[in-house]
């Protein structure tokens, strides 16, 4: 589709008219001079996903709940504990203690589980509740 370009009426103009016997010395305009079209094309700018909803898209970018998290194990690399997880996703990662989720944090890692931290996302108060998440054992194949 190709751009129209932009489409004026032709003005004519008119020499100012002498000074009257009125004593008015501003020019009159013409009617074309008062009457200019211009075309503004439309350009669109999409910049989210048209068939999910808004609140999908600003939620994915603050992170995983703790209800969508597994646990699988722990690792113990240059002396730091981390906890090994899996996201809703399939994504596997490596989490120390204090990660920040989007309702909670990542509070202890011991031998048998994780213990999370986890807040009301619709509350104001700073109360949490505790989760303790075993880890879960995948079956050898």
């Amino acid at each position: 589709m190709g751009q129209a370009g932009p489409a004026t009426a032709p003005a004519t103009t008119s020499p100012a008219p002498s000074a009257s016997s009125s004593g008015s010395s501003l020019p009159t305009m013409q009617e074309d001079e008062l009457l200019v079209i211009k075309i503004t094309p439309y350009k669109p700018s999409l910049v989210r996903d048209p068939f999910s909803a808004p609140t999908d898209i600003e939620n994915a970018a603050k992170g995983d709940l703790i209800d969508d998290i597994a646990v699988k194990g722990r690792i113990v690399t240059n002396g730091k504990v981390m906890a090994v997880v899996s996201d809703s996703r399939g994504n596997v990662r490596w989490l120390p203690t204090g990660y920040k989720f989007r309702d909670g944090e990542l509070f202890e890692i011991n031998e048998k589980a994780v213990v999370f931290h986890q807040r009301d996302v619709n509350s104001t108060t700073g109360t949490y509740r505790t989760v303790v998440k075993p880890f879960k054992r995948e079956g050898g194949k």
